[in-house]
């Protein structure tokens, strides 16, 4: 039997396809394809008219009462420069006051990703995540931060706020009332974190605690429609993508000793976060400073099983994850979001075995949010 060229070319190809290092490199492509496959992201759109529930039902329960004011104090000891050795008992202290805050961002998160999970959309669902908002909005929740730290906790706080009302933002049938109510009170909120930002000269004004407001306020403005809330968010973040250096470190949180790896994975969670909220605004943070972003996560991947890197920058032995010793699931749920938009097969090895991920101050489930499926 003779075989012309066309086939003989056709037949080298099915040869080559088969060869192991070629099947393996195609499995890669397909895995990391799977992994681009996305949930709806924060900025949920409206739902289609034929996928909402006619009978819309969730059990809302009423928030507890509003935290106003929060006058917080550092949990680590006052004569450790570097703000890596923990006082006990100023812990305690600081964790009594800030729970009822944490409490509620868990429970509002959930109840927004109730909806987005909901298929048909439950609206009811939405509406509670609505009414849990406009509860503290009504009551000007969070207005009255009496202590630098105070100022950072809102600044962790209203990115999640806001990340849980984006997600329902869209839902049809939700109070008109109750929405303004809730952005202007994210806009205030927004708005006394830049006044104290811009005030702040300290260290603090440069690191991790400004990205958090960077976050915060990135978040708030998008919610509110306020562009120039959002211009500074967006350009508090990029105080952190300028100082990331060639091998992916942060220098301000090389300075935190034992806790450089955590504060580099803590940094890298607005950093993230924030970069896909400006993505859906058509500005890509993640190419800025020749993909400094993306040297962040490398440097971070790396470091989660081997710190040595660290230890060996900073002269100090990382402190060890809780529990089994790996980095817990809550500290990495913004590696879902960069793996929606940049995939790699070592964030995917890392993700496989820590979804679903999920963290109240970037909205909760980050699995069912950018992977599509927990």
């Amino acid at each position: 039997m003779v075989w012309d060229s066309k086939w003989a070319m056709s037949w080298s190809a099915v040869r080559y396809a088969l060869h192991p290092p070629v099947i393996a490199t195609f499995l890669l492509a397909a895995s990391l394809s799977a992994a681009q496959a996305q949930g709806p992201g924060y900025l949920v759109p409206p739902p289609a008219t034929d996928n909402v529930q006619s009978k819309p039902k969730y059990e809302c329960d009423t928030p507890a009462a509003p935290v106003i004011t929060l006058d917080t104090q550092s949990k680590y000891k006052q004569d450790d420069t570097q703000r890596a050795t923990i006082d006990e008992d100023a812990e305690e202290t600081y964790s009594e006051a800030v729970e009822p805050l944490r409490a509620y961002g868990r429970n509002l998160v959930r109840i927004a990703n109730a909806y987005v999970k909901s298929n048909p959309k439950n609206t009811a669902a939405a509406a509670c995540t609505l009414t849990w908002l406009d509860a503290w909005a009504s009551a000007n929740a969070m207005t009255d931060m009496r202590s630098k730290q105070a100022h950072f906790n809102l600044g962790q706080a209203l990115g999640g706020f806001a990340l849980a009302y984006l997600q329902v933002r869209n839902a049809p049938g939700l109070a008109t009332d109750q929405k303004q109510r809730v952005e202007a009170w994210l806009k205030k909120l927004g708005q006394k974190l830049v006044g104290f930002m811009d005030k702040n000269k300290a260290m603090s004004g440069r690191n991790n605690h400004r990205y958090w407001a960077g976050l915060g306020a990135t978040a708030a403005g998008l919610a509110s429609d306020d562009k120039v809330l959002t211009r500074w968010g967006l350009d508090s973040v990029r105080i952190g993508l300028a100082q990331i250096t060639p091998d992916g470190t942060l220098p301000l949180e090389m300075k935190r000793g034992k806790r450089a790896r955590d504060y580099h994975i803590f940094a890298a969670e607005p950093l993230v976060t924030a970069a896909e909220l400006a993505r859906s605004q058509g500005i890509d943070l993640y190419a800025e400073h020749n993909g400094a972003l993306k040297r962040l996560v490398d440097r971070v991947l790396a470091s989660l099983d081997d710190p040595s890197f660290f230890e060996k920058a900073t002269g100090s032995k990382q402190e060890a994850y809780p529990g089994d010793g790996t980095v817990p699931s809550s500290r990495i749920a913004w590696l879902e979001i960069h793996q929606s938009r940049h995939p790699s097969p070592e964030a995917e090895d890392v993700l496989s075995e820590k979804r679903p991920t999920g963290s109240s101050e970037i909205g909760g489930n980050t699995t069912l949010l950018f992977h599509g499926t927990e």
